[in-house]
C-alpha cells in the first residue's frame, strides 16, 4: 500500500515531522514554529489536490477544511486532479464517508462478538465499547506482535465492497514510516460528531 501525505510537505517544511489528527492542517508561524489547525476560510486559488478517498478539493487548505468538519483523518493521494483511469477503486462518496467510521465500527464489534460468543446478536452492542474494539482489530491484525500493522497485514485489512476503506487505511498512514502504528490506529476513528449533511461539508 503506497503511503499518502498528510500535506504537500517536503522534508525541510518545519511541517514535515508534524502530525495534525482529526483533520486539522500544519501551519507555520512568523517564526517557524508549527500550529494544527481547523481552516475556516480558505483562498480561491486552484491548486487541485487528490484525497485518498479520490475525492478532488480545489487546494490543500480545502482538503483539511472538509476532513477538520468530520475530525477524521484525511491524507492526499497525489497533488493534482484525481486520474481514476488508472484504479479499480471507486471514490468514496461523502455520504458513505460520512457513514464509514461508524460502518466499520459496528462491523468490528459483530466480527469480535461473533468470535467470543457465536450466539451473539448485533443489536446488543453499545457505542461505549468503541475503544476496546478498535484496540482488539489492532491487535488482531498484528500477527506478528510488533505493534505495527505492515503492508501484508494492512492488505488483510481491506474489504473489496467497502469503497472507503482503502482511503482510511491509507490515512492512518501518516508518520512517512512504513505500517500503521498502535497510536496512528487509535487516532484514526474520529470522536462522535454531530450528524452533517453534504451541504453543511460544502459550506
Amino acid at each position: 500500500m503506497k503511503t499518502a501525505t498528510q500535506t504537500t510537505t517536503t522534508p525541510k517544511d518545519p511541517c514535515y515531522n508534524v502530525f495534525c489528527t482529526k483533520g486539522r492542517m500544519c501551519v507555520v508561524n512568523t517564526d517557524r514554529s508549527t500550529t494544527c489547525v481547523c481552516p475556516e476560510v480558505c483562498p480561491d486559488d486552484y491548486k487541485p489536490v487528490c484525497s485518498v478517498y479520490l475525492r478532488e478539493f480545489n487546494n490543500t487548505c480545502k482538503l483539511h477544511k472538509f476532513a477538520c468538519r468530520i475530525g477524521i483523518m484525511m491524507g492526499i493521494e497525489k497533488t493534482g486532479k484525481c486520474d481514476l483511469k488508472d484504479t479499480e477503486l471507486a471514490p468514496c462518496s461523502v455520504s458513505r464517508l460520512l457513514q464509514f467510521h461508524d460502518r466499520y465500527l459496528a462491523y468490528l464489534i459483530a466480527a469480535r462478538e461473533q468470535e467470543m460468543y457465536p450466539d451473539f446478536q448485533v443489536e446488543t452492542w453499545a457505542y461505549e465499547d468503541r475503544e476496546e474494539i478498535i484496540a482488539w482489530e489492532f491487535n488482531k491484525r498484528d500477527t506478528n506482535g510488533d505493534d505495527i500493522l505492515d503492508e501484508d497485514e494492512i492488505g488483510r485489512m481491506i474489504i473489496p465492497e467497502e469503497d472507503c476503506m482503502m482511503g482510511f487505511l491509507k490515512s492512518c498512514d501518516y508518520d512517512h514510516k512504513p505500517g500503521i502504528s498502535k497510536k496512528e490506529w487509535s487516532t484514526c476513528f474520529p470522536p462522535i460528531v454531530r450528524a452533517l449533511s453534504e451541504e453543511d461539508l460544502e459550506s
